[in-house]
């Protein structure tokens, strides 16, 4: 059996190679979460633009339907600019720019859903290494004790170690 210095000395490094261990896990976590966390910011600005353009294309339609009805009412000879020609082009208007619009609402929801899970896995990131810096304290104390405990520091004495008899109680009077 090893005397208790080496064994001391060998409880330590133990630790202290476990804490690293422990450290470097835990990094590697919280590195892998914020990597999630900006390709999910990335996807949010993403769907945000999809949304603007989407709503674009919507708006071009919509310019392209109002010419193709002006052009069939004039074609027919109708004025265009009065009556049931000019509700048919406000309607066509109105219901393009509405539908923009909530194309627009829809990717601004969905990219603010997508931002909060980002800052969440932030939020993750940061917590792991401090669980991660917790756990390796947590093993260094533990070792640091086992360490004393090998080497005999404080085993040995009258009510220490537990195998041997309490000291005497000397009575003085």
């Amino acid at each position: 059996m090893c005397d208790p210095v080496t064994m001391a000395v060998v409880a330590v490094g133990a630790g202290a190679l476990s804490a690293y261990g422990q450290m470097e896990a835990a990094n590697a976590a919280a590195d892998a979460q914020e990597a999630q966390g900006k390709a999910m910011a990335t996807q949010a600005g993403q769907e945000q633009d999809a949304a603007n353009a989407q709503a674009e294309r919507i708006r071009s339609a919509a310019k392209r339907q109002r010419a193709e009805a002006a052009a069939a009412f004039s074609a027919s000879g109708v004025s265009v600019d009065a009556g049931t020609p000019l509700k048919i082009d406000q309607e066509i208007a109105r219901g393009g720019e509405l539908d923009a619009l909530n194309t627009i609402i829809s990717g601004g929801r969905e990219s603010d859903t997508l931002t909060r899970e980002a800052e969440a896995f932030g939020r993750t990131a940061k917590a792991t290494r401090k669980a991660g810096q917790m756990q390796a304290v947590s093993t260094l104390m533990s070792s640091a004790s086992s360490a004393s405990s090998a080497s005999g520091w404080r085993a040995n004495g009258p009510g220490f170690s537990g195998g041997q008899a309490p000291a005497p109680i000397v009575n003085a009077r």
